[in-house]
């Protein structure tokens, strides 16, 4: 490397060590902005031609993907959330009518080119997930999120936080005790994020036993508990 190089590696470096907790965080915002653009755009290649534009408008990207990109990680999936429950209807149909198999639980096949699994909960199509199983604005959507370091959505070039941004730069696992449903699957999820770096305290382990306390086992949760089946458990 020559004494030029060299000189503007450290010059570099002096710059990245100089730069403010603000636009640190504001050089992962654009980032990740950028890549969920291109997410969404190579999606709405794979929607029928006369549903993309009420997809565009009508759907968001929410859950761990925004928390990895920001932490420079590459996330397992990316999820799609949408606002309209007969969009979510037609889209159904539409995929359902591609599959090479069906199944009672599972259906799917290629889809020009790519895996594509639907189920109950979701259409898979590659690592981008149309989640069917909750439907509605981001607002409503977001609220039963177990963590809080999840709880931030993408629409419209924009990244919204419904929590606090201290939980999304952060590595501590924090419950949202707003959730209502699925606590026992919150519960269920934790090694997931703890394999991932993330710590959780006893504090926070004993509000979610709180919460499943107050609201009961469910009789599929005791049927999945039984027969060990906690993959059933989704996000």
């Amino acid at each position: 490397m020559s004494i030029v190089k060299k000189m503007l590696v450290k010059l570099d470096r002096l710059r990245e060590n100089n730069k403010t907790p603000e636009e640190i965080h504001n050089e992962k915002i654009y980032k990740v902005n950028n890549k969920l653009i291109f997410v969404k755009d190579e999606l709405i290649k794979l929607i029928p031609e006369e549903l993309q534009r009420e997809f565009h408008d009508k759907s968001y990207i929410s859950g761990g993907c925004i928390y990895s990109l920001y932490h420079n990680k590459e996330p397992k999936d990316y999820d799609f959330f949408v606002e309209s429950n007969y969009l979510v209807e037609r889209l159904r149909d539409y995929f359902l009518n591609q599959v090479t198999y069906k199944g009672e639980l599972r259906s799917g096949g290629l889809y020009k080119g790519i895996n594509m699994t639907i189920t109950q909960n979701a259409i898979s199509l590659g690592r981008s997930q149309i989640i069917t199983q909750w439907i509605g604005k981001p607002r409503e959507v977001i609220s039963q999120f177990d963590f809080k370091h999840n709880m931030t959505y993408w629409k419209d070039g924009k990244i919204i936080c419904l929590s606090d941004w201290k939980y999304v730069k952060g590595n501590k696992i924090c419950y949202n005790e707003g959730r209502a449903r699925d606590i026992v699957g919150t519960i269920v999820r934790l090694p997931r994020f703890i394999e991932r770096g993330m710590t959780v305290s006893n504090k926070e382990v004993s509000r979610m036993l709180l919460r499943l306390h107050d609201v009961g086992f469910s009789g599929r949760e005791l049927e999945i508990l039984e027969n060990n089946q906690l993959e059933h458990f989704g996000s």
